[in-house]
């Protein structure tokens, strides 16, 4: 696959109106015509889909939940990686996110998020964008291997989703998420995991984790601390 991702520019007036051509048929959405340079990444993306879906015996699934998020999450984060062009710049870019929703897997995201009134999902917020969430989820409790993260992933929810990747401050400080993720094993309340994550945001502001005594680990579980982790 030779993609340009820094060319991509899919603006939301643009988006807005190819999610207005997309119609629900027979449970599929069409149409989906992605141009040329996108087929190979689309067929990957999709023969991913079919694997999570023979794997789990998903097809006769009514709906699906975290599980789905997780296991396609990795899926996508191990496809779309830097032998592909695919950086951390790519992946900060919300054009880019809008058109693999819109114009190449659209029925991915439609099997996952629905499609009357969800917009949001799919262009209109970028910190809602689906695709955008899994894959920053992932990245950012990336703790060296799929089998490490998925330990760390298991008994989370979507809520966990929404609240690591919704609540960047001022961007998204890698080492001190990951950090976050690994020190929340174990715990089961969301509401701890909201206040550490809320703290972080706060102290980001005045302190470089970096430069703490004990560095970034010591900044986290002073920040579990004082969140009331353990009481």
């Amino acid at each position: 696959m030779n993609i340009n991702w820094n060319a991509v520019s899919y603006s939301i007036p643009k988006a807005k109106q190819d999610f207005e051509s997309l119609v629900v048929k027979d449970k599929m959405i069409t149409p989906i015509n992605p141009s040329p340079e996108w087929l190979p990444l689309r067929e990957e993306l999709i023969r991913a889909r079919d694997e999570i879906f023979e794997k789990n015996g998903l097809d006769v699934a009514s709906t699906l939940g975290y599980e789905f998020d997780v296991d396609y999450g990795f899926k996508l984060y191990e496809i779309l990686n830097d032998q592909i062009g695919f950086t951390n710049r790519a992946a900060s870019s919300n054009d880019v996110w809008r058109y693999l929703s819109l114009r190449v897997i659209p029925d991915i995201v439609h099997a996952r998020i629905g499609f009357e009134e969800k917009q949001d999902h799919y262009y209109a917020l970028p910190r809602r964008v689906w695709l955008s969430t899994i894959w920053w989820y992932i990245h950012l409790s990336w703790a060296g291997s799929e089998e490490a993260t998925r330990e760390l992933l298991a008994t989370n929810s979507t809520d966990t989703i929404m609240n690591l990747v919704e609540r960047p401050g001022r961007g998204y400080y890698v080492d001190v998420y990951r950090e976050i993720m690994k020190q929340y094993k174990g715990h089961t309340s969301r509401d701890l995991f909201r206040r550490v994550l809320k703290l972080n945001t706060a102290r980001l502001i005045t302190t470089s984790p970096e430069l703490v005594a004990g560095g970034i680990e010591q900044y986290v579980h002073d920040l579990f601390e004082s969140a009331g982790a353990g009481k």
